[in-house]
C-alpha cells in the first residue's frame, strides 16, 4: 500500500468540525479523496471533533490560545510542533496543505522527504488579516505565506483574481492553477426539501445563508427586499449569525411575518434548505473582495436553484461560463426589483437558462480531488483515474 498523503490546514481559525466555508470545504475535500480511494492523514490546528474525516486518520495539533503579536509568535513556534506531528505520522507520499498565515511545517515536511508539495489557497491572508482583523507581525505573515508559495511545487488559487493577484506577489505564474469552490452535487440536486418556517408557506420565498457580515451584502439585501415586498408578496429567509443580526431582527419587526430568520445551521442541513428555497441569494456589494469563491453560489448551482446574484467580479468569477438571468447590477435596489421579478415570473425555468449542466458535474468534489491527485503525481493518482475513467 502507498502511504498516505498528509493533509494540512495549520490554521487555528479552523475547526474540523465548524459549519462555516472554509471548515466546509476542508472536509468536502478529504471526503472526494476517501470515495477515490486515496488515503490521507489530516492535521488541523484548531481542537474539535475530527469523526467528519472518517475513515482517513484525522488528528488535531492545536495551537496555544492568545491575542495580538503574543498569539501570532505562538503560531510561529506551533510551526515546530506539527512538524514533529508530522514527521512522527509519516511517511507519507505527498504533502497537501491549505495556506495560513504562519504555517511553515507542510513545506518543512515535504522538503525533508524530498515529496510533492502542493499548497491550496483561499485568500491573500496577510492581507485579509490586516484589513478585517488585527495583524501585529504584517510583514512576518506576508513573508512566510510567500516563502510557502514561492518553494511550493504547485499553487490552486480559489479565483482568477486571486491567481492574478499571487503572481504580483512574485509566485511563478507557471505553478498556479485556478481551481474554485466545489460541492457534492449529488446530495444537493438529489436532496428532499426542508419544510419552510410557517409565515413563508404558500409564496415565493427569497433565502439568504450565510454569515451576516457587511461584505456578504446583507444591510442592501434588506433595503431591497423591503422594496420588492412593495411591489409583491414573497418572504425572506435568512440562515446564519453574525453582526447584522441586529440590522435583521430591526427589519423583522418592520416587516413582520415577511422575514425569517435562524441562526447558523449545520452545513448537512443546506441541501434540504436550498431545494426549499424559490431562489437563492448572492447578494454582494460592489466592496466584497474580487478574490472570494462564493460556496453558496456554488452550492446553489449544484441544488439547481434560481440565483438572484449582484454582478460583482467574484460572482462573474464563479459563474465563468454561465449567463443565468438572475444577475443584478451591485448596490442598485431598482436593478435587484427588477431582476427578482423576472426570475419568481420565470419560476423552475429560471434554475435552467443560462446554465451550462456539464459545467455543474465538473464542479463535484471528485472532480477538483482527481486533479490535485494529478498535479501531486503519487503513485495513487494514476490507477485512481484509470477507476473514475472506469465508472
Amino acid at each position: 500500500m502507498n502511504p498516505p498523503i498528509a493533509y494540512v490546514c495549520a490554521d487555528p481559525g479552523i475547526p474540523p468540525d465548524g459549519s462555516k466555508g472554509a471548515s466546509v470545504h476542508f472536509r468536502s475535500l478529504a471526503a472526494a479523496f476517501a470515495q477515490l480511494g486515496c488515503q490521507l492523514d489530516v492535521f488541523l490546528a484548531r481542537a474539535g471533533d475530527t469523526s467528519g474525516f472518517h475513515p482517513h486518520r484525522a488528528r488535531t495539533v492545536p495551537v496555544p490560545k492568545a491575542s495580538g503579536r503574543r498569539g501570532e509568535l505562538l503560531q510561529l513556534g506551533h510551526a515546530e510542533t506539527m512538524l514533529a506531528a508530522l514527521h512522527s505520522a509519516g511517511p507519507h507520499a505527498a504533502v497537501y496543505e491549505r495556506l495560513s498565515l504562519f504555517g511553515l511545517a507542510g513545506l518543512a515536511h515535504a522538503r525533508e522527504l524530498g515529496v510533492p508539495f502542493l499548497v491550496e489557497v483561499n485568500a491573500p491572508l496577510w492581507r485579509e488579516a490586516a484589513a478585517f482583523r488585527e495583524l501585529g507581525l504584517p510583514n512576518a505573515a506576508r513573508g512566510v505565506c510567500l516563502d510557502v508559495l514561492q518553494q511550493a511545487d504547485r499553487v490552486l488559487a480559489v479565483s482568477q483574481p486571486l491567481a492574478q493577484e499571487l503572481q504580483a506577489a512574485g509566485v511563478p505564474a507557471a505553478r498556479i492553477e485556478v481551481l474554485g469552490n466545489g460541492a457534492d452535487v449529488a446530495a444537493f440536486r438529489g436532496a428532499t426539501a426542508a419544510t419552510k418556517p410557517p409565515a413563508l408557506r404558500g409564496r415565493p420565498t427569497l433565502l439568504f445563508c450565510g454569515s451576516l457580515k457587511p461584505w456578504h451584502g446583507v444591510p442592501f439585501l434588506l433595503r431591497a427586499f423591503a422594496a420588492l415586498r412593495a411591489q409583491r408578496p414573497c418572504g425572506l429567509w435568512i440562515v446564519g449569525d453574525g453582526p447584522e443580526r441586529a440590522a435583521i431582527e430591526v427589519a423583522m419587526r418592520a416587516f413582520p411575518g415577511d422575514i425569517v430568520h435562524e441562526g447558523a445551521v449545520a452545513h448537512e442541513r443546506m441541501p434540504a434548505l436550498l431545494q426549499a428555497a424559490d431562489v437563492v441569494l448572492a447578494p454582494y456589494p460592489v466592496a466584497a473582495p474580487d478574490y472570494f469563491s462564493p460556496l453558496k453560489l456554488v452550492e446553489a448551482l449544484a441544488a439547481g436553484r434560481p440565483i438572484l446574484a449582484s454582478r460583482v467580479p467574484c460572482v462573474m468569477d464563479t459563474l465563468q461560463g454561465h449567463d443565468p438571468v438572475g444577475l443584478f447590477e451591485p448596490d442598485d435596489i431598482a436593478d435587484f426589483v427588477a431582476t427578482a421579478m423576472r426570475v419568481l415570473d420565470l419560476g423552475a425555468a429560471a434554475a435552467t437558462t443560462g446554465i451550462d449542466p456539464e459545467r455543474i458535474a465538473a464542479l463535484d468534489w471528485s472532480h477538483k480531488a482527481q486533479r490535485i491527485l494529478s498535479l501531486l503525481s503519487v503513485p495513487a493518482a494514476a490507477s485512481l483515474q484509470e477507476t473514475a475513467r472506469g465508472r
